[in-house]
């Protein structure tokens, strides 16, 4: 059994909580205030009906998401996700990662043990809480990795390095653009923060493409 850590760490306007090892039916809540709430649309929901051949998806689900100004990863084990003002829960898989959210104060809880998420963000105290582009990338070891911007701010779950910059788990570092050999001690995962805006019809596919794969779930409570 891991031990259980909890890293909290902030740089530029950028903020970290992430809980490594935690334990069956460890629990957190997220409730971040937003500057402006892009909700989800029809005309949203028909392209992704245009692109995607399936009758399960929960469509009536989708228009309650508003883009979240924080990237949420489940980078360990299984995760629930409640809001009380629905009577739907969404379960989370490892991979899985979250850019929209619904109104209210959600509960997140660890269904297995030895889970871990990520939270990273616009610090939710700031004067302006702008909803930043941010792609998520695995890395099972070593990779050549290049930025996908010249100032992106990047945040490993693991301890890792970029060339000759540390970037410690959980810690956010801001790198050149350059094309640079990124190394993991262990396998994790890679956050990558851009400074320009997120776009929702790229998070929605994206959040498609996990329901489709299994890796997030849509259940109804009993």
């Amino acid at each position: 059994m891991m031990p259980a850590i909890t890293v909290r760490d902030t740089f530029e306007n950028l903020t970290v909580l992430y809980h490594k090892g935690c334990q069956q039916a460890f629990k957190f809540f997220g409730d971040d205030p937003e500057e402006h709430k892009v909700y989800v649309k029809e005309h949203h929901v028909d392209m992704i009906k245009q692109m995607f051949d399936t009758s399960e998806y929960p469509w009536e689900f989708l228009t309650r998401f508003y883009l979240h100004s924080r990237c949420l990863l489940f980078t360990d084990g299984v995760w629930m996700s409640e809001t009380a003002t629905y009577p739907q829960y969404l379960r989370y898989k490892p991979g899985s990662h979250t850019s929209m959210r619904v109104s209210g104060i959600t509960r997140f809880t660890a269904l297995t043990n030895n889970c871990g998420a990520i939270c990273v963000g616009w610090d939710p105290d700031a004067d302006h809480i702008p909803n930043l582009r941010r792609e998520v990338h695995k890395v099972d070891k070593e990779t050549h990795f290049m930025p996908m911007r010249p100032d992106s701010i990047l945040v490993a779950t693991e301890n890792a390095t970029y060339g000759n910059i540390e970037l410690p788990m959980g810690c956010p570092r801001r790198v050149i653009n350059d094309f640079d050999v990124l190394q993991f001690e262990q396998p994790g995962y890679l956050i990558e923060f851009m400074n320009e805006p997120m776009v929702l019809e790229d998070e929605l596919i994206n959040y498609a493409h996990q329901w489709i794969s299994g890796r997030i779930e849509v259940f109804d409570r009993a």
